[in-house]
């Protein structure tokens, strides 16, 4: 059996995971985290029971972070399959027909048949055999505290500070999608800050992960520390992503109340967020010659995060023309479109009096100096009235003059063409609700 401190050989070998064949490259998982190897003899091997076998409590290693387990046997993968059904089992069992994981670890069973003596290794993340236990009595079972001890005396600051870069990696990309997501919560673009919104929780969510797997393995007090409380942050955003997301999908369907109620249930992992200081930079956190880690930490709060606006206080809503629980609201925007347009109708009556405010808004405009010199002999349809007009082609008929004043100082014969032109125009001022 190969002994404590030893370099963990690494192997590929086909088995069963998560109920399916596959083929797992041991290569993978060293180096990364802790690796438990248990070697067995069989599988149904005298150290089994009616509701319980030899790995029934290694597997509960599955549940733990940072941790990859794998059960080695020289059994098929076939029986392996009905193996952990029958028991059922979540390590991942490995099928090593031809001896090499065996033979690599030195922990055949004197037999002549090719066996496994029961063996385990728990291998730390810079790939050395940090504990070793084997037996050739196959009805025993191993000692699980004493694995436990050993996976839970595996850390450094290296290694902490590893997984907490790749944890903030993913925290700077959920606060890019976090702060989109807000800008589009105050414009009322629901469907987009939804999106945004639900990218930026699951950022978070493998942010706090990352997070809690460096304060796991962090062996310094200040680094674990400072690892906690940007845990402790992107958890906090993330709860609030996921209620905000929720509020924005609420308020697209119309849900003014129940959109309303998330929005404020946002607003306390929000403040809890607010309280705690931005996660340092990886660049900023040095390691000692001895892997020992020094933080310069930023405990000053986080002003960047303010708690979305209420959209039933704006005059923007969820729906055109609707307020915040999307009901009808007040059409003041289209009044204001059309506060200074006359329409014009088909009386004369109607037409002179459209006119002549026309000509009293703009005359206000124009200089009390300028006078217009107007024809008496065009008629109001701006052509010449040739009833008035006399043989010796002198004007007999004196009277007011009729003649519409156009603001331009033309006449209104120029305007002909623009009469036909406001009899067509309708303006549709509908209620974008009905």
């Amino acid at each position: 059996m190969l002994s404590e401190g030893t370099v963990a050989p690494t192997f590929t070998l086909p088995g069963v995971v998560d109920d399916a064949p596959r083929d797992v490259s041991l290569e993978d998982y060293v180096g990364d985290g802790i690796v438990v190897l248990a070697f067995y003899p069989a599988d149904f091997n005298p150290a089994c029971e009616d509701d319980s076998c030899d790995l029934t409590e290694l597997d509960l290693f599955t549940m733990q972070r940072d941790v990859d387990i794998f059960a080695v046997s020289t059994d098929s993968v076939f029986s392996h399959r009905a193996y952990a059904e029958e028991y059922s089992l979540s390590i991942p069992l490995l099928s090593d027909t031809h001896g090499e994981a065996v033979e690599a670890y030195d922990v055949a069973l004197d037999s002549d048949q090719l066996l496994a003596r029961r063996a385990v290794f728990v291998i730390d993340q810079e790939g050395v055999i940090r504990y070793a236990w084997s037996t050739g009595d196959l009805a025993e079972r191993p000692d699980i505290d004493a694995i436990r001890e050993a996976v839970s005396e595996i850390g450094g600051d290296s290694t902490a500070v590893g997984r907490y870069r790749v944890g903030h990696a993913h925290y700077i990309e959920a606060r890019r999608a976090f702060t989109s997501a807000m800008n589009s919560y105050e414009e009322r673009d629901w469907l987009i800050s939804q999106g945004d919104f639900q990218r930026a929780m699951e950022e978070f969510q493998e942010s706090a992960d990352q997070f809690q797997s460096a304060v796991r393995f962090a062996e310094s007090e200040p680094l674990q520390q400072g690892f906690e409380r940007a845990q402790e942050k992107a958890t906090a955003l993330w709860q609030a992503a996921e209620w905000l997301a929720e509020s924005a999908s609420e308020y697209a369907s119309g849900n003014g109340k129940e959109a309303d109620e998330l929005r404020q249930d946002a607003e306390t992992p929000l403040e809890s967020a607010r309280d705690i200081g931005e996660p340092p930079d990886p660049d900023d956190i040095t390691l000692d010659a001895d892997g020992t880690a020094t933080e310069r930490s930023d405990s000053r709060a986080d002003e960047g995060l303010d708690a979305p606006t209420d959209p039933a206080d704006d005059e923007d809503t969820s729906q055109p023309g609707g307020d915040a629980d999307g009901h009808p609201g007040e059409q003041d925007d289209v009044d204001a479109a059309v506060e200074d347009v006359a329409v014009e109708g088909g009386s004369d009556s109607d037409d002179d009096e459209g006119r002549a405010g026309h000509g009293d808004r703009d005359a206000d405009g124009v200089s009390s100096a300028v006078e217009f010199d107007v024809d008496d002999g065009v008629g109001p349809n701006g052509t010449a009235d040739r009833a008035a007009d006399t043989t010796d082609g002198s004007d007999t008929a004196e009277g007011p003059d009729e003649t519409p004043v156009e603001p331009n100082g033309t006449d209104a014969s120029d305007g002909e063409d623009g009469d036909d032109e406001d009899d067509d125009i309708e303006l549709d001022l509908k209620d974008p609700n009905e």
